[in-house]
């Protein structure tokens, strides 16, 4: 008797300590991992939210003509009509007529639907491509451009000091065929230049 009282109160002190007591602790471990991992995501929440009132501190004190410049490099909108503009206007310069102007559709949105050119420049405006998932749209262009070589060359070079990111990927060129007709006379230093380029814009 005296062996079985004390016997019974360990099993039942074991069994309250694997049945109770354990799973208790296990709770209590649990808990304190998660609140470990909620005060380490706090401290980081912290962490940022310093960092964004750091960089709207440095981005307030930018000069607004530098900001310009900034929105002029990586615009916001696709703005294609102003960027064809441009391109018309470095080719003007040179003597150099552009035609053949197309637009694709590549990670494009946002197109303002009035931004539209009712000329002969056979224009195609780009669609919106929903399935893009980069933080930028690229948006292609390609055109024909005409003009001497040395002024070909003038151009591509404006057009890579211009402010706004342009990328050329492809250029190929075509001589002037000789005409069969007395009466017409062409410049055999006049060239066509088929030109692919890429430029970008943030969403």
């Amino acid at each position: 008797m005296k062996i079985i009282l004390p016997t019974s109160f360990l099993i039942i002190a074991a069994l309250i300590f694997f049945l109770v007591t354990n799973p208790i602790f296990g709770e209590i471990k649990q808990l304190k991992d998660e609140v470990t991992v909620y005060n380490l995501a706090l401290n980081n929440s912290t962490e940022l939210q310093e960092t964004r009132d750091s960089l709207v501190d440095v981005y307030k004190n930018i000069k607004k003509e530098d900001k310009d410049r900034l929105n002029h490099f990586l615009p916001r909108t696709v703005s294609n009509i102003e960027l064809i503009l441009e391109i018309e206007k470095i080719a003007n310069s040179y003597g150099m007529p552009i035609r053949n102007i197309k637009f694709e559709s590549k990670n494009v949105a946002n197109v303002d639907k009035e931004n539209t050119v009712s000329d002969n420049s056979n224009m195609v405006v780009a669609e919106v491509d929903p399935d893009s998932y980069l933080p930028y749209g690229i948006f292609p262009i390609e055109f024909v451009i005409e003009g001497k070589y040395e002024n070909f060359k003038l151009f591509l070079n404006e057009l890579e000091q211009n402010l706004r990111l342009v990328d050329v990927k492809s250029i190929s060129f075509t001589i002037p065929e000789k005409s069969t007709k007395i009466e017409d006379k062409i410049d055999p230093s006049i060239y066509s230049y088929n030109l692919k380029i890429e430029t970008y814009w943030l969403k």
